[in-house]
């Protein structure tokens, strides 16, 4: 519940899932509660984004408690004292089931307390919230690959010597599985830079047509191959010992990675720079989705990022399962 109502409050969630969590919010007290209480501690959150509670935040206030308490009048702190919310105050004006001066203070340090032990949790919830979010997209991108496999007698798109790897949502769009607007969407993850600078205008998320790329001047293919696949890298195929280049086929196989979030050269290990840098979600050929905090496979150390020649290049043998980013070209790389 909460990393959707999260994900909800930070509008990381497509038309659809907003609608269904808007009907639940409507219908279910718990969930109207939980939503108050999200947007009140994001609202702390936002009023300082890098606060983070102090190593000695425990001890800290329960001196402050001590303190506060030991400033109280005496008849407060003896043997007899009532629960906060029944003190008397010492002054005639006021009723005498108020909260007094002391109480107000040890409780407000309190609540201080709280929200600072809360963020992390927040950011957490909010991490969580955008790592689903982006699963999501995968899964709606894998739905795609799917039909398209059935189309086309059980193969994926094809990246051919002399395109590059981003190809292939052109492919998919071309073959009317997605159309173009949808694909601008779900080729962002939510936690990426690419989606700071889209949603913040810098940066047009767009799928041109082959027609688009063989026109387009210099400055502006770069920027196109760039970014057409988004925050993904794709598994492209693999050079032989005769050097001639080979491309993906399908097998089906839940332990053949086809799509992942594409990796940083920023990031210890070359791995991805979404979800903080601590993981990439993998979308396997079976269309399931596994989310890694690791680049190795587990049985053959085969990094999916890098191929055996420790170069972010289509793979050295049929073994070599290896996914670039959109920028890179078959053909560019083969004489290496």
């Amino acid at each position: 519940m909460r990393d959707e109502l999260v994900a909800y409050l930070l509008g990381d969630l497509g038309p659809d899932e907003s609608v269904r969590i808007e009907a639940r919010i409507e219908n279910d007290p718990i969930w109207q509660h939980e939503l108050e209480r999200l947007r009140r501690c994001m609202a702390a959150y936002e009023a300082d984004p890098e606060a983070c509670p102090p190593e000695d935040l425990v001890n800290r206030t329960c001196s402050f408690v001590q303190h506060a308490t030991e400033l109280a009048p005496e008849s407060q702190t003896s043997a007899q004292l009532l629960p906060a919310s029944l003190t008397e105050s010492h002054d005639p004006s006021e009723s005498p089931r108020r909260w007094s001066r002391a109480d107000m203070v040890v409780g407000s340090g309190i609540v201080m307390a709280l929200v600072f032990l809360m963020l992390p949790a927040l950011r957490e919830s909010r991490e969580a919230a955008r790592r689903l979010s982006c699963q999501n997209n995968m899964r709606t991108l894998g739905t795609a690959f799917g039909a398209y496999a059935e189309q086309l007698g059980g193969t994926l798109p094809q990246i051919e010597p002399g395109k590059n790897t981003g190809v292939f949502v052109i492919e998919l769009a071309d073959r009317g599985l997605l159309t173009r607007a949808q694909l601008a969407e779900l080729l962002v993850c939510p936690s990426s830079e690419l989606a700071d600078d889209v949603f913040s205008g810098r940066i047009i998320m767009r799928v041109p047509t082959l027609e688009e790329l063989e026109a387009a001047p210099l400055d502006d293919l770069q920027e196109l191959i760039k970014n057409m696949s988004g925050s993904f890298a794709y598994r492209i195929g693999y050079f032989n010992t005769t050097g001639e280049y080979h491309p993906m086929k399908y097998v089906g196989s839940g332990d053949a990675p086809l799509l992942a979030d594409a990796p940083s050269f920023s990031v210890a290990g070359f791995q991805s720079a979404n979800h903080g840098g601590y993981g990439q979600n993998v979308l396997y050929q079976d269309f399931s989705i596994r989310y890694k905090r690791q680049c190795l496979d587990n049985d053959r150390k085969d990094h999916m990022f890098l191929n055996a020649d420790e170069q972010h290049a289509p793979g050295r043998n049929i073994q070599d399962v290896v996914l670039l980013r959109s920028e890179v070209v078959p053909v560019q790389l083969r004489d290496r």
